[in-house]
């Protein structure tokens, strides 16, 4: 566990200021609200049955009831490796970030009206997502408890589930892209201030252990796997891949499916990093 708690504090900050820079871009700055609107659209047209139903039992694995099981369960991961702040630490994150969440969504509702494949979906009060605070929450938190060996793998892990619950509440037009980028950046910030918090109280370090692989070979397959996976999923979902330009903004899906991954995988990778001794 680092012991910079100052250096976390400050990294929870910038999160913070993040979030707060995604809200201001797409409710305030001119064009903000316009190109949300359109990259909504656009990356929700990119989906047809029958994957669509495929797509929504992916957002429903971010529910209430996975969430709470996700959470036990690594209180359950932190009391077997004997760390029983973290054990303690691991729901007051959970629950502060996704507290949050709820607080806000009501306290900055305003009026979105848009058109989703013909129908005019309302989100008054979608920001930030919640889901997306919840997946990410957990996916944060597995970083968290994960042995020093095993958190690479727990980063890459952690950033696939929340990602795919990301792109799976776009393309299912049930949130925009904005509600997904602030849910994440939310959970960050209670999570780098929850673990500021512990690097300050835990007085006993278990001893550092390498993890079993490099960071610089991981970052390798982590990067060509998400291309891969990006570039699979437009060529089979798309309804009628000669008309991909015709019925496809491809520019705004692009920024979307980028702007999710990235963000996605840089919070776990990042608090992985931060994480190692």
């Amino acid at each position: 566990m680092s012991r910079r708690p100052l250096f976390l504090l400050a990294l929870a900050a910038l999160c913070a200021c993040a979030a707060a820079t995604v809200w201001l871009a797409a409710f305030h700055l001119p064009g903000g609200r316009e190109f949300d609107a359109r990259a909504l659209q656009a990356f929700a047209g990119v989906l047809r049955p029958p994957l669509t139903p495929t797509t929504a039992g992916i957002a429903v694995l971010a529910n209430p009831l996975p969430f709470v099981l996700g959470g036990l369960l690594l209180v359950a991961i932190a009391l077997l490796r004997r760390r029983w702040l973290m054990a303690a630490t691991v729901p007051l994150i959970l629950i502060s970030a996704n507290a949050c969440t709820q607080l806000l969504k009501p306290a900055l509702t305003d009026p979105r009206i848009i058109d989703v494949d013909g129908i005019a979906r309302h989100y008054p009060g979608s920001w930030p997502s919640g889901h997306s605070t919840a997946a990410m929450s957990l996916a944060l938190c597995l970083v968290l408890v994960a042995g020093p060996r095993l958190r690479p793998l727990a980063a890459l892990a952690g950033a696939a589930y929340a990602i795919g619950i990301g792109y799976s509440l776009v393309s299912g037009g049930w949130h925009l892209p904005s509600d997904v980028l602030g849910g994440y950046l939310v959970a960050a910030t209670f999570t780098l201030l929850g673990t500021a918090v512990l690097a300050a109280l835990e007085t006993r370090e278990p001893a550092a252990e390498p993890a079993p692989l490099p960071w610089r070979v991981l970052a390798g397959p982590a990067g060509a796997l998400t291309g891969a996976a990006a570039l699979a999923s437009f060529a089979v979902v798309v309804r009628d891949p000669e008309a991909t330009i015709a019925s496809v903004r491809v520019v705004e899906v692009l920024v979307v499916a980028f702007a999710i991954g990235a963000l996605g995988l840089a919070l776990t990778a990042g608090l992985a990093l931060v994480l190692r001794r």
